[in-house]
């Protein structure tokens, strides 16, 4: 898929997200983040712990290839805080067309 047509993608039905690097900068643009459910589930995904319960939810991001992600950054959008797991650029051919990465909503205790 080219730089262009997702850009023009994301323009028209991405979710507004800012994303805020692990230096405290921030920039705000439009991304698709998605759920993404274990098989058979709708709700959140609650895994146990020695502790008790804890969220275990994970969202799929894909966004322009201008706004960088790593690991540790943190995401905002859809009404929660994400921190970005992992993260990886996407070339086609000689061009970086997006960045993808799986986020996990940001609790107040995380593993």
């Amino acid at each position: 898929m080219s730089r262009a047509l997702l850009g023009t993608m994301l323009r028209r039905y991405g979710q507004s997200v800012t994303v805020t690097d692990r230096d405290g900068g921030q920039t705000d643009t439009r991304a698709f983040v998605q759920p993404i459910l274990e098989r058979g589930e709708t709700d959140l995904q609650i895994h146990p712990t020695p502790l008790g319960t804890r969220r275990g939810d994970r969202y799929l991001y894909l966004g322009a290839a201008e706004v960088p992600l790593r690991a540790g950054d943190r995401v905002e959008g859809l009404g929660l805080t994400f921190r970005v797991q992992t993260a990886q650029a996407i070339p086609v051919g000689d061009e970086l067309s997006h960045w993808w990465a799986i986020l996990r909503v940001k609790g107040e205790k995380e593993p």
